[in-house]
Parts: structure tokens; C-alpha cells; sequence
């Protein structure tokens, strides 16, 4: 008498997938294990009344980051797409262009083909080839400096282990560096973790408040490969 095998069950990779919807059955897989369960971070829509953030709105208005980064119709954003997108887009060496096809169609990321989607214009000095605030991040600022522009009097840097500066409590922030720190974890540098600062976003913060002018779309289309 013969026995019988026991038939394993298929793993994803043999499961057949949409190929209208995924690049291939790795993708496929990252969508189902890793991607659906994970929640998405929204955009945060901005709406200021002329006699409130004065400063805040003339700033967002002179970046025309008011136009599209922060202005949208509400459900205009399909959370199935924008999964489909990330599991499509993950590449462990980084080596692909910043583009990715979600559904039959080429989606660009590149920072150009996002700053003609969001209205958003580089400008840079004559005689440089980055933008104000491209130079200032390459920079290791004095702590105190950012904390003079930044923080309420008398407050300052957390210090990590080896008394250098680590983050910035949001408490300790000034109204308009909350504000804008509000606006980083959601429209520019997404993140869950909103109850400090750290140096990086720090620096950032600290650039727009100076009016320094940046390739914000190259903040983002980083951002995108990061989170993938």
C-alpha cells in the first residue's frame, strides 16, 4: 500500500495575482503581507482665516505650497491605489528611477515632475547650483541658533547620552514652529511620531521660518523611496 503525500498549501508567490494591479508576485506578496495592514499618514488640508497665522499664511502663499500640497478635495485620495503604489515601488538597492507603474500607467516621482504637479517653483541664487536650503542642510548649525528661532524662552535641545543635542519637545515649540512642525509630519516629511522634533526636522523648520527657499519636491520624492 502506497502512502499518501500531504499537499503542502501554495505559498503567495504561487497564487495567482492581478498582474493589472501588481509588477509581479513579490509585489503582490508585499502588498498582502506588509502594505495592507500598515495605515497611511494623510495629507493635512489647510484652511487659515486672513486674521489668523498671519505670518504662517503669507509664508505658505509665497512658497505656493497653498495651491496643491495642502489643498485637496476631501476623498479625493483612493487608499487602495496608494497601497498598490508603495507595494509596486519597493526596491531594496534603490537602483530604479523614481517612477513606478501602478495600474497600467507610469506614475513619476522624480522632485521636477512633482514640483510641475504641485505648483511648486525651485528657485535658485544666481552662481549656485543648489537652493538656499540644499546648502544650509549640508551645514551643522549652531544648536542655539535654531533654538533662538525656534523655542519659547528658555527652553531648548534634549541631550542625548553624550550631551549633544538628540530633539526638541513640541511643547517647547513657539506657536508658529508647532505650526509648521504640524505641517512636516503630514504634507513634507510624514511621520506617527509627533511629540519632538529631531535636529533634521529641526533644520528644516528652522529654513522655512527663514523664508530660505528649497526644492521641497526633492524632500518628498525622497521621502516616497524612504517609506517604500
Amino acid at each position: 500500500m502506497t502512502s499518501k503525500k500531504r499537499k503542502e498549501p501554495a505559498t503567495p508567490s504561487q497564487v495567482c495575482y492581478d498582474q493589472s494591479r501588481f509588477t509581479s508576485p513579490k509585489a503582490w506578496e508585499r502588498y498582502t503581507n506588509i502594505v495592507v495592514p500598515r495605515k497611511l499618514l494623510p495629507k493635512r488640508n489647510v484652511v487659515i482665516y486672513h486674521t489668523e497665522f498671519d505670518e504662517f499664511k503669507e509664508e505658505l502663499e509665497r512658497r505656493k505650497w497653498d495651491e496643491e500640497l495642502t489643498s485637496f478635495d476631501e476623498g479625493s485620495i483612493d487608499v487602495a491605489i496608494m497601497k498598490e503604489f508603495y507595494a509596486n515601488l519597493y526596491d531594496p538597492e534603490d537602483k530604479s528611477p523614481k517612477q513606478v507603474r501602478v495600474r497600467g500607467h507610469l506614475v513619476k516621482f522624480d522632485a521636477d515632475t512633482l514640483n510641475t504637479f504641485l505648483k511648486t517653483p525651485v528657485i535658485i541664487e544666481e552662481e549656485e547650483e543648489l537652493s538656499a536650503y540644499s546648502r544650509f542642510s549640508l551645514l551643522r548649525p549652531d544648536p542655539q541658533e535654531l533654538v533662538a528661532k525656534l523655542c519659547i524662552p528658555g527652553r531648548g535641545f534634549e541631550l542625548n547620552a553624550d550631551g549633544l543635542p538628540l530633539k526638541i519637545l513640541r511643547k517647547n515649540l513657539t506657536t508658529l514652529a508647532q505650526t509648521w512642525s504640524v505641517l512636516s509630519f503630514s504634507n513634507l516629511i510624514p511621520t506617527s511620531h509627533t511629540s519632538d522634533i529631531t535636529m533634521d526636522r529641526a533644520k528644516l523648520i528652522y529654513g522655512i521660518i527663514q523664508k530660505m527657499d528649497m526644492n521641497v519636491c526633492y524632500l518628498i520624492s525622497h521621502q516616497i523611496t524612504m517609506i517604500a
